[in-house]
């Protein structure tokens, strides 16, 4: 099982990791392509290891060889190019000795179900196993593929996947890319798709169910999940993500606030509303749950953030 991101998603890649342990009994291992960790970080994850009983693998990814492939403003966080988004290319060359599949997870899903026979199921000598993206149909029609799927949760055989060349022909496709469309707002998403067309088996979102944590609006129509809590992997699509105060009686957040009382990382607070957008998701949540003095508190920040430079989104 291999997971990616920054040092700083290392708290939020290990509550998907305590998720899985805790509602899954078969051995696994997990393989984390990361860019750099403190002491504290390897301290926490071997602690990890030793709860669950789990082998945990780390592997130091070097940025400053992959910004040639990252060059999209998508990828631009102040002012640097981030390159974790391009660490899943490399995940089946890492382990090509160690297993003959691996399920790549991205960091803001949470597991709540078995996924034994997910990870067992008969490929049908296609490369992966991916779900329908949200905007399956739309985004198909613009790469001109047969279906379009979410990148978020892929399980692949790795075999299948270094004889077709895949990461080499995606990587030369993204230097091109992030030369002559650095605005493309999904490419590493999109880059998949095209060369996974025709070889991705499509399974139900119940192994990958996007899940969208938005407060809805009086004004706007209510944005409608799928039944999360009947889901075993489910991927909070979009800026917003579980690990912010004003979701925290979301019941799905409630499962992955459980996952991370029951990890080492306990004790890392979640992120205080700091954006415009996060302002009005706080205000709209406390309206959902009748607070109305805090409702009007976070009303009053949201219309004050937009003139004071506050940035307009993030947590």
């Amino acid at each position: 099982m291999a997971l990616t991101g920054t040092q700083n998603y290392i708290p939020w890649i290990s509550v998907t990791m305590a998720s899985i342990m805790e509602h899954n009994s078969s051995p696994f291992a997990f393989h984390i392509l990361v860019d750099k960790t403190d002491e504290a970080d390897i301290e926490k994850l071997q602690k990890f290891s030793i709860q669950w009983n789990v082998p945990i693998t780390l592997y130091y990814m070097n940025d400053a060889n992959l910004s040639q492939y990252c060059r999209f403003e998508r990828y631009r966080i102040n002012g640097k190019y981030v390159a974790a988004l391009m660490y899943r290319f490399f995940i089946p060359e890492l382990l090509k000795d160690k297993a003959e599949r691996a399920l790549y997870l991205d960091g803001d899903v949470v597991c709540n179900g078995d996924i034994t026979s997910f990870m067992d199921i008969d490929l049908q000598q296609n490369i992966v196993a991916v779900s329908e993206d949200l905007k399956g149909q739309e985004y198909a029609a613009r790469m001109n593929v047969e279906r379009y799927f979410n990148s978020g949760v892929i399980l692949v055989d790795i075999q299948q996947w270094l004889s077709n060349h895949i990461s080499k022909r995606i990587l030369d496709d993204l230097r091109i890319a992030a030369q002559k469309h650095p605005e493309m707002s999904c490419p590493d998403q999109d880059i998949l798709n095209v060369y996974l067309d025709g070889k991705d088996f499509f399974v139900p979102h119940t192994y990958n169910l996007p899940y969208r944590l938005v407060q809805p609006s009086v004004f706007k129509p209510k944005i409608v999940n799928e039944d999360a809590m009947q889901a075993s992997l489910i991927h909070f699509i979009g800026a917003i993500k579980p690990w912010t105060t004003y979701n925290q009686s979301v019941p799905i957040v409630k499962v992955w606030a459980h996952a991370k009382e029951n990890s080492p990382w306990r004790d890392v607070p979640i992120h205080e509303p700091g954006s415009q957008k996060a302002f009005h998701q706080a205000a709209r949540d406390a309206r959902r749950r009748h607070a109305y003095k805090e409702m009007v508190l976070w009303y009053f920040r949201f219309i004050k953030s937009k003139f004071d430079g506050t940035r307009k989104v993030g947590y």
